[in-house]
């Protein structure tokens, strides 16, 4: 977004020269690493920080349970929990023996296995830690009634001016993702929303599927809904209008849209894209550009034809991203990755074989491990630590995402505590 940041503890000098040599239009790289720590709303990063908040996990669940048909990794108790997610999960027989691969909350130590019959009967459940390498199924079922369980959603937040300083409000395009096996062994659904657009201008985004090449897996979608709302309509920023795309890496890239206003809203009455701040003002008005549109989900089937592949795919294999111009005009395209594939360049050379002069300790993107995550409002920092002041949506003290930034072993749980008055 070109909006000015909301932050007075600032130095005015630092607010000076930041907005007078980091316009989109002007790029410098000279001073580029001060003007960044000027405008970012922590006093620092800790060095190293991945900015993670899951961990790869793998377990063996074995035990013998007669009547079993179905294995889960569960992010809790479904008995005495809510909100419990199904991190993985396999078909099975009476003899369960089964290795789940699952991407867990960086922040949970606990998780469940469970078997289930048919009919989703709960038959055996056994707690364990994460990344436990063997989970032994005990021999009592379990009493009571269970809670209704989801599958494991992660939120990708995006801030569309890299590589320049952003409002750091991460809301720029929001979407969330989740996964689920098929009646097709081979066959995994990834379902797709995109929840708001919290920028003026046009963003494109894919997904890359990490180490599996173009020709190894085949994708198509449900045409129950659709994110290409135009087929028609001259695309800008992508320009192939295939649903799979052949990384420069030779990966498989799902296509997901060329504009994401076209993709949220139908064209405005005079043909125009109808760009508004999507889902990210709390009382929008024609006067501050605000909008309120539904999420928009689109199911996609990616065919591994390996039952083996499909079973421990998980959303660590993937990689989504947004396309931004640089410039107002021409075909100069930057990506924005979340931070483990920031240096990637997926359909455009962006870097020009100088990536490594990006290679900072900032990110302008996240993923977020948490089903009912709130993302912060329109110019809303998502949280500031900085010369001593607390603030933002997310400023909780011992959860505040500052503390997170400054240290990645403490407040890993940051996202389940929002400042009132400051989240969508």
């Amino acid at each position: 977004m070109r909006k000015i940041l909301v932050n007075t503890l600032l130095i005015a000098v630092v607010i000076a020269s930041a907005l007078t040599a980091c316009v989109r239009d002007n790029f410098r790289y000279y001073g580029y690493e001060d003007q960044l720590e000027g405008y970012f709303p922590v006093d620092s990063i800790e060095k190293g920080h991945t900015w993670a908040l899951t961990n790869n996990c793998t377990s063996f669940v074995r035990g013998d349970v007669d009547g079993a048909a179905k294995v889960c990794i569960l992010s809790g108790d479904p008995f005495t929990s809510t909100g419990v997610e199904i991190l993985a999960e396999a078909s099975t027989n009476s003899r369960v023996s089964k290795q789940l691969n699952y991407m867990v909350p960086s922040a949970q130590s606990k998780i469940f296995a469970v078997v289930l019959d048919d009919d989703g009967k709960y038959l055996r459940i056994a707690q364990a830690s994460t990344n436990q390498e063997t989970i032994t199924l005990g021999t009592t079922e379990p009493t009571g009634t269970p809670n209704t369980v989801s599958r494991q959603r992660i939120f990708y937040c995006f801030e569309a001016d890299y590589p320049n300083p952003g409002d750091w409000d991460y809301n720029d395009v929001v979407m969330s993702i989740t996964k689920e096996p098929t009646d097709n062994e081979e066959v995994v659904a990834l379902k797709v929303r995109l929840d708001a657009v919290g920028y003026l201008s046009q963003i494109a985004a894919a997904i890359r599927l990490v180490g599996y090449s173009y020709e190894s897996v085949d994708i198509t979608q449900d045409e129950a809904s659709t994110f290409v709302r135009e087929p028609d309509r001259e695309r800008l920023f992508i320009k192939q209008s295939d649903m799979k795309l052949k990384a420069l890496n030779g990966n498989a890239v799902i296509n997901l849209f060329d504009d994401a206003h076209l993709a949220m809203f139908h064209l405005a009455s005079d043909g125009s894209v109808y760009r508004r701040y999507f889902n990210t003002i709390q009382s929008p008005t024609s006067s501050n550009n605000g909008a309120v549109q539904p999420p928009v989900l689109v199911t996609y089937y990616i065919n591994f034809h390996d039952a083996y592949q499909a079973r421990n795919f998980t959303l660590a294999e993937i990689d989504p991203f947004i396309v931004v111009q640089y410039g107002q005009t021409g075909d100069n395209f930057w990506e924005v990755h979340t931070y483990p594939y920031k240096l990637s360049e997926v359909l455009f050379n962006y870097y020009n074989g100088a990536a490594q002069s990006y290679n900072n300790g900032f990110s302008w993107a996240l993923a977020v491990p948490y089903g009912k995550f709130r993302y912060p409002l329109e110019e809303q920092a998502i949280g500031e630590r900085k010369n001593t002041i607390v603030a933002g949506a997310y400023q909780e003290s011992g959860h505040s995402w500052g503390e997170w930034i400054l240290d990645h072993a403490k407040a890993q749980d940051w996202y389940l505590y929002p400042a009132a008055g400051a989240v969508y």
